[in-house]
């Protein structure tokens, strides 16, 4: 019984660690719009937004680098990696990295993106070293689903 509730309380926290909210965002100026983001422990999050049917996939919450650095990303899908490269682009404060400025095009990531389980991304930034941030995708396919709607 002790091996079964710390086997649960494992489950929920790592499904809690990063699982995907849902939000429409009203400031009273623009029209209503739908974002996602990864609820997480860590400082970097994933977010998704639509602007004008086009769906931005981003991270943010870190401090990057240069200004377009070499992104690696390895969707696990039952245990497997699904492996990715691509160019990103970063914010001018220098505290979002752009991964893919319309998720919806690429069929191929698109697919990869709802069906993983964890993503896993490597900035290979030539003027800071490395870095890998791993995201728990619980709720992947019901962002997608609600930002696209």
């Amino acid at each position: 019984m002790k091996k079964l509730l710390i086997s649960v309380g494992v489950l929920m926290s790592l499904s809690a660690n990063a699982q995907w909210v849902n939000r429409t965002i009203n400031n009273d100026f623009d029209a209503p719009y739908k974002i996602c983001y990864t609820d997480s422990k860590q400082s970097t999050f994933l977010k998704l937004e639509n602007i004008s049917g086009e769906i931005y996939f981003y991270m943010g919450g870190g401090y990057f680098c240069d200004e377009a650095p070499i992104i690696d990303l390895a969707f696990i899908i039952n245990g497997v990696a699904t492996n990715f490269i691509l160019e990103g682009s970063i914010s001018s404060d220098n505290k979002s990295l752009w991964i893919i400025d319309n998720l919806l095009e690429d069929e191929e990531i698109l697919k990869a993106f709802k069906d993983c389980s964890i993503l896993k991304i490597r900035i290979n930034d030539s003027v800071c070293s490395s870095e890998t941030h791993s995201f728990n995708m619980s709720g992947s396919t019901s962002a997608i689903n609600f930002i696209t709607k």
